[in-house]
């Protein structure tokens, strides 16, 4: 288990894999022990509720459900590390056609 931890509550992280890729949400929760965070409208999973004196009938809950804090990096990382690249892929196709002229 690493004891790294590079993401805190209020951040907004954008998600790397699984499901939710490609999608970004502020976390709501980060759990140390196992090594998950909790963001705010991604991977929603149903929780069933019993019947109780508040709900007689019962009730299907949906509330967020935890992702691995390894599959996801903060936001304002990941854009700078994807301009980066992109400027350096450009940087790469002015060359080579310069060099073909």
């Amino acid at each position: 288990m690493g004891n790294k931890r590079h993401i805190k509550k209020g951040d907004t992280v954008y998600v790397l894999s699984g499901n939710e890729r490609g999608r970004s949400g502020k976390v709501i929760e980060v759990l140390t022990a196992s090594e998950r965070v909790v963001v705010e409208g991604l991977n929603m999973v149903k929780k069933h509720i019993r019947k109780n004196q508040d709900q007689p009938q019962g009730e299907i809950a949906e509330r967020e459900g935890t992702l691995h804090w390894s599959n996801v990096m903060r936001e304002e990382r990941y854009l700078r590390n994807r301009t980066a690249k992109e400027a350096v892929t450009t940087n790469e196709a002015d060359v080579k056609a310069e060099s073909k002229e």
